[in-house]
């Protein structure tokens, strides 16, 4: 088997390959390409691998230093792992957003979709150099927003892409802590549908009892957060103990299950309150502070590379990899992770079921095939089909319904170049829709965003 990893200097990629590799049967004489436009990172990467005790194990092949189409040649699976907006774009849109009363995030907000349009070229380019180089690979796309390229690749290219997203292990933990420990969930299986960071668990089964029936067992009036291991940090237990407490408000007030607790997405069950929020805490700044806050944030990542790269001529025995990492996390083995679980089942070793963006192909009822939704799918060999037939629960089947419109028609545009379907794409967005609030917001992100978008695409101002 041959994987590609595009934006291969992330340093996901360690142990999202460790993990593989582990695995008998996925890489055991396969090859892994490291593709980055920094090939001083993807050279780090790469070495680093090749002193893992599982490359030894595998005999994988590392390469790196290649052009894409050297190493998308003869891939069985292609991921991305790729920025959208530049510091100063996410900053200013940020700004846009906020000062017109909406959210902001990579993913499932306005500003979300100035990430799609920034980036598309560069996904779609890869695509179509799939589409030459490795027709039948798959592309597991991790760039956010996943759903629009997900809707954008399948629709408008013969490549099969699956959104991907790193929150698909969230849920693991959070039904724990629900039942009142902060541990991973084992024998847990669930059934989803719904849109990326805000689909919901319609049903499952954890330790072969009824999923709702412990949840309710657990969650009664004098529920509290359980105690937090320490190694999650002040900032890390603030935000899991928001993130529970919110996914006990929703099963409370409304009778759903968020199946992955990010903020973006939870935000639309509670959208007054969470831009009174943001607003609270968005740091206005002048061009100089953030100048500065750029220069800080490069010189933290060069001090990074440089105390990753470290290790890179040194011996590293067993004892280096099975202890370091919890002083390092970069160095940790991330068995659990969607990537891991796909080329699991892309190699033929066993079927697994994931939550994962793609067509919905008469998986989720009211939505058409067409859209590009959530929901749980079942991955072997060649083969991706739905888990089961689902409902997203009716109290939110029409903001779902909103945002599955607004993304699936954002691919579209992107991939034909179409202004006004653009802008109709963005007035789908489903808070404010159609108000001259929403109108004013699109016209300024188009033009704190115009010199990352086409020539033809600038032009959905004028359908504003």
């Amino acid at each position: 088997m041959k994987i590609v990893i595009i934006g291969a200097g992330s340093y996901k990629t360690l142990g999202i390959i460790r993990s593989t590799m582990a695995v008998p049967g996925i890489l055991d004489g396969g090859e892994v390409n490291l593709y980055d436009l920094n090939t001083t990172r993807s050279e780090a990467m790469g070495r680093m691998l090749l002193k893992t005790p599982e490359r030894r194990r595998a005999g994988t092949k590392i390469t790196w230093g290649t052009t894409l189409e050297a190493a998308l040649e003869g891939a069985d699976a292609v991921g991305a792992f790729l920025p959208a907006l530049t510091p100063k774009q996410s900053y200013y849109s940020t700004e846009v957003s906020a000062r017109h009363g909406f959210i902001s995030s990579d993913n499932v907000s306005p500003t979300g979709a100035f990430c799609a349009i920034s980036i598309a070229p560069v996904v779609m380019d890869i695509a179509r150099k799939m589409e030459r180089y490795c027709p039948n690979a798959w592309f597991l796309d991790f760039v956010n927003p996943v759903a629009v390229f997900s809707g954008m690749i399948n629709n408008h290219t013969r490549i099969r892409a699956m959104g991907v997203c790193g929150g698909y292990t969230n849920h693991l933990w959070d039904i724990s802590r629900l039942a009142g420990c902060d541990e991973e969930a084992e024998d847990l299986d669930v059934d989803t549908a719904g849109t990326n960071h805000l689909s919901f668990i319609t049903g499952g089964t954890w330790k072969v009892r009824d999923l709702f029936t412990v949840i309710r067992e657990h969650v009664t009036a004098d529920w509290k957060m359980p105690p937090l291991n320490d190694w999650w940090g002040p900032g890390g237990k603030a935000g899991i103990t928001n993130s529970v407490t919110r996914l006990v408000r929703f099963w409370r007030d409304l009778g759903v299950l968020v199946f992955s607790t990010e903020g973006d997405g939870m935000d639309h069950l509670m959208y007054d309150e969470a831009v009174e929020s943001f607003h609270k805490h968005f740091k206005h700044q002048t061009d100089a502070e953030l100048d500065e806050d750029i220069r800080k944030s490069a010189a933290l990542r060069e001090a990074d590379d440089r105390s990753f790269q470290q290790w890179l001529d040194r011996d590293l025995d067993d004892a280096f990899w099975n202890e370091h990492w919890k002083t390092d996390m970069r160095f940790k083995r991330t068995d659990s992770d969607i990537f891991v679980r796909i080329f699991t089942a892309r190699a033929g070793v066993r079927e697994v079921k994931l939550a994962m963006s793609s067509l919905n192909n008469g998986a989720i009822s009211g939505f058409k095939d067409r859209h590009v939704v959530e929901y749980s799918q079942l991955v072997y060999k060649d083969s991706i089909r739905p888990a089961g037939k689902y409902e997203v629960p009716e109290v939110v089947h029409g903001l779902i319904s909103g945002l599955v419109s607004h993304q699936t028609l954002l691919g579209d545009a992107l991939a034909t170049d179409d202004p006004k379907l653009l802008a109709h794409a963005l007035m789908a967005y489903p808070i404010r829709s159609f108000t001259q609030d929403a109108r004013s917001l699109f016209r300024e992100l188009i033009a704190v965003n115009a010199h990352k978008m086409t020539p033809a695409l600038r032009q959905a101002a004028d359908y504003l």
